[in-house]
């Protein structure tokens, strides 16, 4: 009777670790090797389970954030390669078009026109390609800021003197808000002069006629604040958001050759350089504008 009881107790505990094993190894395992199967498959739906306190936890962690990561990163090809083939597709066809017309004409003063015209599209689609590819870089993280110490104003000086030596008409009239002393920043000078050259030159294609552009910037308490003006027609609501997007852009002959992204690119510069931005619209025109935080 006491072999029985003792081989009884042997079974049970036998099956008892059977079954502590079965759910503390087999089935994470299984759950892990069923989403790995799936994700090799590219299907990144299935989120991997597991509730145990253990390096199986861990692992399936691991494992969802690899998986969210690799949606994502497919998602952003995708969406690049569907915005090249859709924003590629206009001038591609006028480069064919012009170049047919180019290869049966005879007319010199004909083969000229065509010839500047494809040369012009062909440079229009290379800095599409290039603002776009930025663009995603940034969006996918992989560009890294390069910090400085640096005045601000005098950044915006000079950025503003370079941008306004040329007016599209001599009755646009300029004025300044500047301070007359160095106020210092820690931020990326390169990319903040991208953001600067931006700002002002879209101020500058889009002014009306004969109208005001003004630049300001001053201290407001633990932040830098920047702006620029123009007179030129008022922003819808949808359109204060929108401006900062890719591909929103001004169907105006002003703005023939823009691509819609260089005010994309200025939103994932400020953001991430901790800064607020937007735009406004003011008694006669629009204000665009960034807090930057200021140097402690």
């Amino acid at each position: 009777m006491s072999d029985l009881v003792f081989l009884s107790s042997i079974v049970i505990l036998v099956f008892a670790w059977d079954a502590l094993l079965h759910r503390m190894i087999t089935i994470p395992i299984k759950h892990i090797s069923e989403t790995a199967q799936h994700m090799a498959d590219l299907d990144f739906s299935k989120v991997c389970r597991v509730h145990s306190r253990d390096e199986f936890h861990t692992l399936a962690e691991n494992l969802n954030r690899m998986a969210k990561n690799l949606q994502n990163t497919l998602s952003q090809r995708k969406e690049l390669t569907d915005t090249l083939s859709h924003e590629l597709k206009t001038p591609l066809g006028i480069i064919r078009a012009y170049a047919e017309g180019l290869r049966d004409s005879t007319d010199q003063e004909k083969q000229r026109a065509y010839t500047e015209v494809i040369i012009e599209e062909t440079e229009k689609m290379a800095g599409m390609i290039n603002s776009l590819l930025e663009l995603s870089a940034w969006e996918a993280g992989a560009i890294s800021l390069k910090k400085q110490h640096f005045d601000f104003v005098e950044l915006v000086e000079t950025v503003a003197g370079r941008e306004l030596m040329v007016l599209p008409s001599d009755s646009i009239h300029i004025t300044y808000e500047l301070p007359d002393t160095p106020i210092f920043v820690e931020a990326d000078m390169d990319r903040m002069e991208q953001v600067l050259h931006n700002l002002i030159s879209n101020a500058k294609k889009f002014v009306n006629a004969g109208g005001n552009i003004h630049l300001t910037l001053r201290p407001e308490k633990d932040k830098l604040y920047f702006s620029v003006y123009n007179d030129a027609p008022h922003l819808s609501n949808e359109e204060m958001t929108a401006v900062w997007q890719k591909f929103h852009r001004d169907k105006s002959e002003r703005n023939k050759h823009g691509s819609g992204l260089g005010l994309a690119i200025c939103a994932q510069i400020l953001s991430r350089q901790g800064a607020d931005y937007g735009a406004r619209n003011k008694d006669k025109g629009v204000e665009f504008y960034f807090r930057l935080p200021l140097l402690r």
